[in-house]
């Protein structure tokens, strides 16, 4: 399964930025290609603009142990997608990862289509990092 990786500084406490990182969908719903975003008990609910077009899915959140939140789609547009926000001490602030790991479900078209999503995905994780500093601003 294809896996993409983003990470980023945060110039902020590690505390502070994990604070905004486990309110992920408040953080997501600054994001310009994020469409609607929800928090619901232990699962978030994601629309977003991949490839021009809608891509909705249900996921299921975990936090720990540490200062880790994984997730393991439920329900959705992919056949399967998981992956993890960790958020770790760094010099002058924090390191925040955010990894995806997915699977289209197109069998044939698989090597044809993967590399695109892939691009859509990296850009999408890259999208989130960018609204984490502001979103650890406020806490």
């Amino acid at each position: 399964m294809p896996t993409i990786t983003a990470e980023t500084h945060v110039a902020r406490p590690a505390a502070q930025v994990w604070a905004a990182v486990r309110s992920a969908a408040t953080l997501a719903s600054q994001a310009p290609h994020v469409v609607d975003v929800r928090a619901d008990g232990a699962s978030t609910h994601w629309t977003v603009l991949l490839n021009g077009s809608e891509v909705a899915w249900e996921q299921r959140d975990d936090v720990g142990p540490g200062t880790v939140l994984r997730f393991t789609q439920i329900t959705g547009d992919l056949e399967e997608m998981s992956g993890s926000w960790e958020v770790a001490e760094a010099a002058g602030g924090a390191r925040v990862r955010l990894t995806i790991v997915f699977e289209l479900g197109v069998d044939g078209l698989a090597p044809l289509l993967e590399p695109i999503w892939a691009q859509s995905l990296q850009a999408h994780a890259e999208a989130l990092l960018r609204v984490v500093p502001a979103g650890s601003e406020n806490l």
